[in-house]
């Protein structure tokens, strides 16, 4: 079982702080640094057809503001310092597969129109169309809410329609395969139960 110092409520904003170092370095550093070549993914028949909506980056982005309030809100301090903790192993296993198998989403030439063009442009410049499978994105939101099946249970079924609208999002923003969805799902189930292995150093 693996042990880690278990930080409290009063320490949030300085572990907040680490947990974005984490994602910078962890996500980003394949994002745009690859050893490999990138490879396309299957692309299901009916997502084709889907299409490209750009005022739905509202939704996605609202990942942020997601995983920040389960940040917040959660208090009980085994649970929360869990959820961290399995999502720090999420992004530091996601690194890891992003540099052995590279994929890319084949991202649509998008016209930028006004100010949700601009955010469309800045996600853009900033993020890749590589790191595609599995979708952190994904993974990172319905991990944080399911911070709320052992507290604040009123919550969880809201935050999981929540995570769903945003999962919708990656696909409509075109920066997702339907099957980097699916993953993400499955991952967050699995560190999930891996946080369950997280127990206080003493």
């Amino acid at each position: 079982m693996l042990k880690v110092r278990f930080f409290s409520n009063s320490q949030k904003w300085w572990v907040g702080l680490l947990g974005i170092l984490a994602f910078v370095v962890f996500y980003m550093t394949p994002n745009h640094i690859h050893l490999f070549n990138p490879s396309y993914l299957y692309m299901f028949q009916f997502e084709k057809s889907i299409p490209f909506i750009d005022w739905h980056i509202w939704v996605y982005i609202s990942d942020y503001l997601y995983i920040g309030l389960v940040f917040i809100m959660l208090k009980d301090r085994q649970n929360m310092n869990r959820i961290y903790y399995s999502q720090i192993l999420m992004l530091f296993f996601a690194m890891i597969f992003f540099t052995l198998y590279p994929t890319m989403y084949p991202r649509p030439e998008v016209e930028y129109v006004g100010v949700t063009g601009a955010f469309i442009k800045l996600l853009h410049s900033l993020d890749t169309p590589c790191n595609a499978f599995p979708s952190i994105h994904v993974g990172m939101t319905f991990l944080a809410g399911f911070g709320f099946i052992k507290e604040q249970k009123k919550l969880f079924p809201i935050f999981m329609l929540w995570a769903v609208l945003i999962s919708i999002s990656t696909l409509t923003v075109k920066q997702h395969y339907v099957l980097d969805v699916m993953a993400g799902v499955l991952i967050a189930l699995i560190f999930y139960w891996a946080g369950s292995k997280i127990k206080e150093r003493q």
